[in-house]
């Protein structure tokens, strides 16, 4: 029996993309209607393979991650201009579900994961 998947965002995604789109409608800012063209795309992406990202190293997953969400396992994928979808793969025998935590620019997540300016 073939695994169902399944994409959900958690409450700080959706407030983001919330937050995205007013900025889309009252600045009409190129930059951010491509950031959410690509949100949008990666999210469907996953729908086809929830693996598709860079899996970020456990001893790199910050506390934050582990309180708020309780996750295991943490992966990234690139969007434009440096900027980081960050999300989480759970599931049981009958379902993957990704869960989309937030997105994050550069230096928001070198901050995050621990990385310095070089």
């Amino acid at each position: 029996m073939k695994k169902s998947l399944n994409v959900k965002y958690s409450p700080d995604f959706e407030e983001q993309l919330k937050k995205l789109r007013i900025i889309i409608k009252e600045k009409d800012g190129k930059f951010h209607k491509q950031l959410l063209i690509a949100i949008e795309r990666e999210k469907d992406n996953l729908f086809i393979n929830p693996y598709r990202g860079i899996q970020i190293e456990k001893r790199k997953i910050s506390k934050e991650y582990i309180n708020k969400y309780g996750v295991t396992n943490l992966w990234k994928i690139n969007l434009p201009d440096y900027w980081r979808m960050i999300y989480t793969i759970t599931g049981n025998e009958l379902e993957i579900i990704s869960i989309l935590l937030e997105f994050i620019d550069h230096k928001e997540y070198n901050k995050k994961f621990g990385y310095k300016k070089k």
